[in-house]
């Protein structure tokens, strides 16, 4: 009996000492590496409270992704609670997991060439088609390139990856989103959701001109001379008398 009551009465270890178990580091100490390797300031500043990198260990542990190989990070948001980014590999990483994956087919390209500002002449969009063993059908994506590149003036000029390779990027975004879809996967962005999340942020955070301008006060009507003379009142006016003779 002594030893049930002790068995219900343990304590479940923490989700930082559970996630500090897998890398053999004690619980202090991963909070500490978290903070300064993977949970990074956001455009604004702001760094990540303990609760906000809580909120990001409880992603990492139900999707079992890596935070020190990049498969997961995060961006504390300005309204509170955190951006959680994935990267191709995490979500490839989901995909192997999960015991239904069954394999994804070759990628299908449109004939259409298309060259964006800035980047390399690319197929106007990529097809990604996913097989899970416990579905009849498989999960077909297609992604437009004009609908998801990002270019170079939308990250200050800075020349990234849909620049140099434009028709990986352009494989990769339909990679995850057809991942996302097959397999549920929520709650979890890749990074150019991430910097659109963040960037509106900052442009609702920006002070604007009031959409309509108040009015100057107004001051109150001066009397001229003759009104003062005439006072409040007014004049009153003589009726002429009635004639009798009228009915």
């Amino acid at each position: 009996m002594a030893e049930k009551k002790k068995e219900k009465g343990e304590i479940k270890p923490t989700l930082l000492a559970v996630m500090g178990a897998k890398y053999n580091l004690e619980p202090g100490k991963f909070l500490e590496t978290i903070k300064a390797t993977v949970m990074r300031p956001g455009k604004n500043g702001k760094v990540a409270s303990n609760e906000e990198i809580a909120a990001f260990l409880t992603v990492a542990n139900k999707y079992d992704l890596d935070p020190f190989t990049n498969e997961i990070y995060a961006f504390p948001s300005k309204k509170g609670g955190i951006i959680p980014v994935v990267g191709v590999d995490g979500f490839c990483s989901q995909m192997n997991k999960n015991k239904n994956y069954n394999g994804m087919a070759e990628p299908m390209y449109s004939e259409d060439m298309v060259t964006m500002e800035g980047a390399k002449p690319c197929p106007e969009w990529c097809q990604i088609k996913i097989y899970r063993k416990d579905r009849e059908h498989p999960t077909i994506i297609r992604e437009y390139l004009d609908e998801v590149y990002v270019p170079a003036s939308a990250r200050g000029g800075q020349i990234g990856a849909w620049q140099t390779h434009t028709k990986r990027s352009l494989r990769h975004k339909a990679i995850v989103q057809c991942a996302r879809v097959a397999f549920g996967i929520t709650g979890i962005y890749d990074p150019d959701e991430a910097d659109r999340i963040l960037d509106a942020e900052i442009i609702e955070e920006t002070p604007g001109k009031p959409k309509v301008d108040m009015p100057e006060e107004i001051e109150p009507k001066k009397e001229t001379p003759r009104e003062r003379q005439a006072g409040e009142e007014p004049e009153e006016i003589e009726l002429p008398p009635k004639d009798s003779k009228s009915g």
